[in-house]
């Protein structure tokens, strides 16, 4: 990736909602630049979209939810393309799921992060995801309450501060 792209990039991480202008001027560079910057960013999926991070408490919601799911042993490829497509179809019509990633650690194949009103919503969910994702195990969860102070709270102002400062040691 260009330099200029990922400067842009950088920028945008922070402040989404700033003018090309403004981005050009912080930049040092021309607005075309930024504009195009920004579309050959947009084209070739390095922004998916553009989005605001509310404060998930004042919205109605009170937990976040990390659960931890493991695949049977021994799920043969043909097996695991259906368990996949169950997945994605359930995970689709819960709208609260925010994340789905598959990895390894803590004997799990897959985390799920989701946003639920209450418990009983949590609750509810849970024993869907168990009834509809047969071939695999919830492991664990992790709750957290959004209706506390929290000591960070979502931004990509940290994650920009943070890949700049990759860029600085290089």
């Amino acid at each position: 990736m260009k330099n200029i792209y990922r400067k842009l990039l950088l920028e945008m991480m922070s402040h989404c909602r700033r003018s090309d202008r403004d981005l050009a001027k912080t930049l040092n560079i021309s607005q075309p630049t930024v504009t195009r910057a920004r579309q050959w960013l947009e084209m070739n999926g390095f922004i998916n979209e553009y989005t605001l991070i509310p404060d998930f408490s004042k919205i109605g919601l009170e937990l976040v939810a990390f659960t931890f799911v493991k695949l049977h042993v021994g799920v043969s490829p043909e097996k695991y393309e259906e368990i996949r497509r169950k997945a994605k179809a359930f995970l689709d019509s819960n709208l609260n799921v925010v994340m789905v990633l598959r990895g390894e650690g803590m004997n799990c194949d897959e985390i799920i992060v989701s946003l639920h009103r209450d418990f009983s919503e949590f609750t509810s969910f849970m024993g869907n995801l168990k009834m509809e994702m047969l071939d695999t195990e919830v492991v664990g969860n992790f709750l957290a309450s959004l209706n506390v102070t929290q000591l960070r709270y979502l931004t990509f102002k940290h994650l920009k501060n943070y890949l700049k400062d990759g860029e600085n040691q290089e």
